[in-house]
């Protein structure tokens, strides 16, 4: 999680925003979110936070309501409380007691910080 004052971007519990939200630095959402969320460090859903739309970063923390994809290329932790419809990608993911996660999920290998996920294979049939 991130540490206390370190976000670059900082999204208060009465602002709605709808659009793309992108920056390098941490990005923390108290409020609500209509719309992509890109950072190239961290994210913070906070308790108060609903984000409707995709999410792309290092590691995302989930507090709040996520209705959309995440890509976390580090990590993904949905902290009690959090809920998150959608499908996500990561390469580390936590889910917390009395935490909701409703989709589809990928775990990859860490390669070069990207999550890369290896496509399903057809099995071969059985010889007997």
């Amino acid at each position: 999680m991130m540490a206390k004052g370190n976000a670059g971007t900082v999204i208060g519990t009465n602002v709605k925003l709808t659009g793309t939200l992108q920056d390098a630095d941490d990005i923390a959402i108290y409020g609500r979110v209509d719309g992509e969320v890109l950072s190239a460090k961290n994210v913070l859903i906070g308790e108060t936070a609903t984000v409707k739309g995709p999410i792309a970063a290092k590691i995302v923390t989930v507090t709040g309501k996520v209705r959309g994809s995440i890509n976390a290329s580090e990590k993904l932790e949905i902290l009690q409380g959090g809920k998150v419809y959608g499908s996500i990608a990561t390469s580390d993911l936590i889910i917390h007691s009395k935490a909701l996660f409703v989709g589809k999920s990928e775990m990859a290998e860490q390669e070069d910080g990207k999550v890369e996920v290896e496509e399903d294979k057809p099995e071969e049939p059985a010889v007997r």
